[in-house]
């Protein structure tokens, strides 16, 4: 409000300067437009403030919402590579599969042993009567000769784990004081000391009976459970190291 006292000391002054004194008409005239002035600029200063308030608040929404994107990319950056490092560990889980098989092609083909997948591992599946006569845990000639070119191309896949599980039917052993369970984990004990004496690495082997708990076949049939008698050759998953398992462990 300073500047209408100014201005009409200005106006008085111009007009004793000149001789002419000014009616009180001209300086209220005078007042108004000099009010009206200071309303338009005083609004247009409103105006200016709010406008910046809300450039400020479009601009702090355009900062959150950047942060939010780089954060986003940098998830998705990390989702990319954990997918790209998984799909390079199943290019070269299958890569040891086909090298597996194909140097098991000859015993594939001859019937001695079968490549399967069951329970998500592959298996080098052989009848146990290749192996070991009936009821008994000794290995024949033959069974040891097929062990020799198994031995040889399991060495071949290279730092990989195997396991070795015996399976019998379910009909109980003549023998006093044997289970299934005992036969099972024989016949595995003596397919891992007999790979161990041909040069597989022991560190990579391990033996298990699992009795006739984990048929294949229907032991109810003779067919089925000349299936269920067996030892498996197990290609264990190599799963890396689970994410998140240290921390739901706390170490």
């Amino acid at each position: 409000m300073k500047r209408i006292p100014a201005a009409l000391a200005f106006l008085a002054l111009t007009s004793l300067s000149t001789g002419c004194s000014p009616s009180r008409k001209d300086l209220q005239a005078e007042l108004d437009r000099m009010r009206d002035d200071l309303e338009r600029s005083q609004a247009t200063n409103s105006e200016l403030e709010q406008k910046i308030a809300q450039l400020e608040r479009t601009i702090a929404e355009q900062s959150a919402r950047l942060d939010e994107l780089v954060a986003e990319r940098s998830r998705n950056e990390a989702e990319l590579a954990e997918l790209r490092k998984a799909q390079e560990e199943r290019e070269a889980e299958l890569e040891t599969y086909k090298q597996l098989f194909a140097r098991l092609k000859k015993l594939i083909d001859a019937g001695t042993i079968k490549v399967v997948f069951r329970k998500g591992k592959m298996m080098v599946a052989m009848d146990s009567a290749v192996l070991f006569d009936s009821g008994k845990s000794e290995l024949k000639d033959d069974g040891k000769a097929a062990l020799d070119e198994i031995t040889a191309a399991l060495v071949s896949v290279g730092d990989r784990d195997f396991l070795v599980a015996g399976h019998t039917d379910n009909v109980p052993l003549a023998r006093r004081g044997m289970s299934n369970w005992d036969l099972s984990a024989q016949r595995a004990v003596k397919v891992v000391n007999y790979m161990i004496s041909r040069g597989f690495p022991a560190e990579h082997l391990g033996a298990a009976g699992f009795g006739e708990f984990d048929p294949v076949g229907d032991n109810s049939t003779d067919d089925g459970r000349a299936q269920n008698r067996r030892i498996e050759i197990v290609l264990m998953p190599n799963l890396g190291e689970l994410k998140g398992i240290k921390e739901m462990l706390g170490s």
